[in-house]
């Protein structure tokens, strides 16, 4: 299902009639908005407001937890957010209907086998056992035509399935186990640190790693903002991609305290802190990384056209 520049605009107006109108909000030269998840792939953001690495870069960020990358899209298209993270498929089909919206810096990536963050789950009594299975049932993703729906439909085809014979429906992250467990669903496709959550309680069983399968490595998500509010503001953004970088590093240097740092801006339940699978933490973006996800898209249908990677990555972006 193509995402057309129509729906884009007319979900748009709908999430600014929602929420406070900033028609003169003025961003100083060192303050903004930032729009992310509660999930453990902003760890580095995470950690970099811990540290007060963006204090020390001269940025005052407002941070402001959303559902999901697509409704952070429309936060940064509408004005009312800065610089957001989403993932790579909201971007690829926000470009592709003429956004000048471009990545400025890595976020998280998937690697298959020990940087899993997301799984397919099923009740531990479910009959369900393979992908042929789900064909006339319904999963839940975080949001249709995102990276999570993208990746169960492949992972279906992949494996014996038709993913067109799978109902997908929207339930945000922390609402699936419930429905998962009330009956209202037969499978969801679930990030962590909820995946984890889930399992460990006894009533989910992990049915896939759906994303390692698919791909090897891939960028799940990143930091992206308008190219115009870029190049109107580059030494800020050069700015906040520094801290992120800061943060990204400051995992590797002390994974005690990021874990600490995930379970207070994710709610992360402190028994599960040593257990959730984390993605990898990047400190540039990849050309290759960002193609193969590219391409994926298109093949499904839900970018209009095929794109080059160069083209959603910002001239001040990390690149490696």
């Amino acid at each position: 299902m193509i995402i057309s520049r129509r729906h884009f605009l007319s979900k748009i107006v709908i999430g600014v009639a929602a929420a406070p109108w900033l028609g003169n909000f003025c961003w100083a030269q060192t303050k903004g908005k930032l729009g992310y998840m509660k999930i453990v792939d902003v760890a580095a953001m995470f950690m970099a407001m811990e540290k007060g690495f963006f204090k020390s870069e001269g940025l005052e960020l407002e941070t402001v937890p959303m559902a999901g990358g697509a409704v952070i899209v429309q936060g940064v298209t509408s004005g009312d957010l800065q610089i957001g993270w989403t993932n790579v498929i909201s971007l690829y089909q926000a470009y592709v209907e003429g956004f000048d919206f471009k990545l400025v810096a890595p976020g998280a990536s998937n690697g298959r086998g020990k940087n899993e963050s997301h799984a397919i789950l099923v009740t531990k009594a479910s009959p369900i056992k393979s992908a042929k299975d789900l064909e006339g049932k319904t999963v839940a993703v975080n949001t249709l035509n995102n990276i999570v729906h993208l990746m169960a439909m492949a992972w279906i085809d992949k494996n014996g399935g038709a993913s067109n014979k799978v109902k997908f429906v929207e339930v945000p992250f922390p609402q699936m186990e419930a429905a998962l467990n009330g009956g209202k669903l037969d499978a969801v496709s679930i990030h962590e640190p909820f995946a984890t959550a889930a399992t460990e309680k006894g009533t989910a069983r992990v049915l896939a790693h759906p994303w390692g399968d698919v791909l090897a490595r891939f960028h799940i998500a990143g930091w992206f903002a308008s190219e115009k509010w870029i190049q109107k503001n580059k030494p800020m953004t050069q700015s906040f991609i520094r801290a992120i970088a800061r943060g990204a590093e400051a995992i590797e240097a002390d994974p005690e305290a990021s874990r600490a740092a995930m379970i207070k801006w994710a709610g992360l339940n402190p028994g599960l802190a040593d257990k959730i699978g984390l993605p990898i933490f990047d400190k540039t973006l990849s050309e290759k990384d960002l193609q193969s996800t590219i391409d994926l898209t298109h093949k499904y249908k839900l970018i209009s056209r095929a794109i080059k990677a160069r083209e959603v990555i910002s001239d001040v972006a990390p690149k490696g």
